[in-house]
């Protein structure tokens, strides 16, 4: 028995209901593929989240950050919440100091290195590293 699943014909993101008449059965491979049809029809990061993550290209975890990120991408913040969010970088500034100056690990790492040239050798495997990276995040848009 393949696992099915419950599938909006019009998405809740696009004031869809879950009234019966708009819910389908699919198997995870045909509700993948119904999303990405989705996506390519609207442009919903919704739709791109969802596929991703049902087709396997996401793992739960990333989909989640994903859904998080974009849910909150150019959303306006009270000064209260500005607030708020500067005490929480301070709190976690104050968890990296180094033997209780201020000086951040990042800041010392960074004074350490000044001056290192790095070999040829180095930077070909770096940007050998980058471009692959950048091929994979395009490959899972695509």
């Amino acid at each position: 028995m393949t696992l099915k699943h419950i599938h909006h014909i019009i998405p809740k993101h696009m004031g869809g209901t879950n009234d019966p008449s708009n819910l389908v059965k699919l198997t995870v491979e045909e509700h993948a593929e119904a999303h990405r049809k989705l996506y390519e029809q609207h442009g919903h990061w919704e739709d791109n989240c969802a596929f991703l993550a049902l087709s396997g290209r996401i793992g739960q975890e990333e989909a989640l950050r994903m859904a998080q990120g974009m849910a909150n991408k150019g959303r306006k913040r009270t000064d209260e919440q500005r607030a708020r969010y500067k005490e929480s970088a301070l709190k976690r500034e104050a968890r990296h100091r180094v033997d209780g100056t201020l000086e951040r690990k990042r800041k010392n790492t960074s004074k350490a290195m000044k001056g290192y040239k790095k070999s040829a050798e180095h930077m070909e495997n770096w940007k050998k590293a980058r471009r692959e990276n950048q091929a994979k995040k395009k490959a899972l848009i695509a």
